[in-house]
């Protein structure tokens, strides 16, 4: 047991210990604040189930997700690279992303209004769909920009994105339709496309925007309900119970449990807006620090990136950092009132077991990435040094 115990702690140093104990404190973190929010919510305690039921959910998850990171941590990245792997994973997440709009009440199971989940598979597609497109795009990209304009070629890398993005609509999930195209156009950007070709992507991309938040019923009241909040006038009443959470935990908060937007006052407490539950429980200290421990993740990532010794482990490594920030940024500022609702999980925090499988899952490649980086500078030859006189 000992040996087993050093050997596993003697491979820890071939990774990045700041970006795992950036992971790691977040993970705690959320597990004890799924605790802390789910503790007391109605749709449990109503079928007798006891308090710890959204923890134990979360646990189990959790474990799995620590599985994937280790796995995929362990594994050479650039076998993603290849075809098979690369295309036959983005294959399966688009395949199964059809499914959930296709196959009607067969296998596809509709919550709040929206057909994101099936029936024969305990992880939401678009779990599987993105991380799938960030290799995709990492594949195509990785021979270096080609100068491409507006041709077959182009249009075939853009294909996958927009047909992703259109069945995001139609689940519907706007939310995420939102992060896909923010992440395919920061991809691109990163890959090294003229800004003038990309100015000229990114103009039919906010115009859709705009047209849907004018003529589509959903997007229409998250938008005029965030508006009103912005101008001073009633707002979303999720996002005016959050503000009332965040401004009642002052500089160090009520402390653990003692949040009483839990009881059901913030719907939604224990996932997309479990930062609210941090705020008022560990003040702007708890909240300041969460933010922190972002910043790290998205530093190490990005160092990761940069440092990668070819050209996939670059794209690979930002584009997946990228998504884990976005959705990160997305969802903090959903909650304090700067963007309106547009249901994202927080990673790594928020309850959720398809983003939390999938969130490590990503941060096992860019450990992967980074080991090989490590091995790679180990065998590079060292320069001799020259003393002068």
């Amino acid at each position: 047991m000992t040996r087993t115990l050093r050997r596993w702690l003697g491979r820890l140093d071939e990774y990045d210990g700041w970006l795992l104990g950036a992971v790691f404190v977040l993970c705690l973190l959320g597990t004890v604040m799924v605790y802390e929010a789910g503790s007391f919510r109605p749709e449990a305690l109503s079928q007798g189930r006891v308090n710890a039921y959204y923890l134990l959910k979360h646990l189990a998850r959790l474990a799995l997700g620590l599985a994937a990171l280790g796995a995929l941590a362990g594994l050479d990245y650039r076998v993603l690279r290849q075809r098979p792997v690369n295309w036959g994973l983005l294959g399966l997440g688009l395949g199964l992303m059809l499914m959930t709009v296709s196959v009607g009440d067969l296998w596809a199971v509709e919550r709040n209004g929206c057909a994101r989940w099936l029936a024969i598979l305990p992880v939401q597609p678009i779990e599987i769909a993105k991380i799938a497109l960030a290799l995709f795009l990492a594949e195509r990209l990785s021979d270096g920009w080609r100068q491409w304009a507006f041709d077959r070629e182009f249009l075939r890398l853009l294909a996958v994105p927009i047909l992703l993005v259109v069945i995001l609509a139609a689940q519907p999930n706007f939310g995420n339709a939102l992060v896909i195209t923010a992440f395919t156009l920061i991809t691109l950007f990163v890959a090294g496309m003229p800004l003038r070709q990309l100015g000229i992507m990114v103009g039919p991309a906010v115009a859709l925007a705009g047209l849907a938040a004018l003529v589509v019923p959903k997007v229409n009241t998250r938008f005029t309900g965030w508006w009103r909040g912005i101008v001073g006038g009633g707002g979303d009443y999720q996002v005016e119970q959050s503000l009332i959470g965040l401004g009642a935990g002052g500089w160090h908060g009520f402390g653990f449990g003692g949040s009483h937007q839990r009881f059901w006052f913030l719907p939604e407490s224990h996932t997309d807006f479990i930062f609210s539950v941090i705020g008022e429980e560990l003040g702007l200290i708890g909240a300041t620090l969460t933010l922190v421990l972002f910043v790290v993740v998205a530093l190490r990532g990005y160092r990761i990136a940069r440092r990668a010794p070819d050209r996939f482990g670059r794209l690979a490594a930002a584009g997946l950092t990228t998504l884990l920030m976005l959705y990160a940024l997305l969802n903090m500022s959903m909650v304090t009132g700067l963007a309106p609702v547009i249901g994202l999980p927080l990673p790594f925090v928020s309850y959720g077991g398809s983003a939390l499988v999938t969130n490590l899952a990503a941060v096992g490649i860019l450990l992967s990435v980074d080991r090989r980086t490590r091995a790679a500078q180990a065998r590079a030859p060292r320069q001799p040094r020259f003393v002068t006189a």
